[in-house]
């Protein structure tokens, strides 16, 4: 699904507007957080997956080194989390091009040619890495606090 497809413009969008101000405020982030999950399943499915598991990661990254005391440790927190992310990255970005490189070179030498699948792009994964880093990056220099799970649901019973 496209931004200007009709699908979008009459169905997903109004009833993503709708619901998000029918619910209560402390709720609309999760109403945002669905309807992104929805939005990117419709376009990659089969990429849903690791969208998931990379955004769980990251929080997790987030409230450790929001917890730690020590400077060293979160420093390894983010420069992991900063590793993991781009690793991701480059592999489905560049593996394919590796391959075929290594795959000419072994040909030019007369060494049987490497037998692969193409590794295909998941959508919008350069957006949502290097928005994973920004968000560790920031948790690290304070400019923004982790949200834990306890207040998650603080905030769902105090915040109507």
């Amino acid at each position: 699904m496209v931004f200007s497809s009709i699908i979008f413009i009459l169905f997903f969008l109004p009833v993503f507007l709708a619901v998000y101000y029918m619910v209560p405020r402390f709720a609309r982030n999760y109403v945002i957080l669905t309807f992104s999950i929805v939005f990117f399943a419709w376009g990659a499915p089969d990429f849903l997956p690791f969208l998931l598991v990379s955004c769980i990661v990251n929080f997790y990254f987030g409230l450790f080194i929001g917890k730690n005391p020590e400077k060293k440790i979160k420093r390894l927190l983010v420069g992991l989390s900063v590793a993991i992310n781009l690793g991701l990255l480059f592999y489905f970005k560049y593996a394919n091009f590796f391959l075929e490189n290594i795959g000419f070179l072994r040909h030019l030498m007369g060494s049987p040619e490497l037998s692969w699948e193409r590794i295909v792009l998941p959508i919008g994964i350069s957006f949502f890495t290097f928005q994973s880093i920004t968000y560790t990056v920031d948790i690290f220099r304070t400019s923004i606090i982790p949200i834990s799970r306890a207040a998650l649901q603080n905030s769902g019973a105090a915040g109507t």
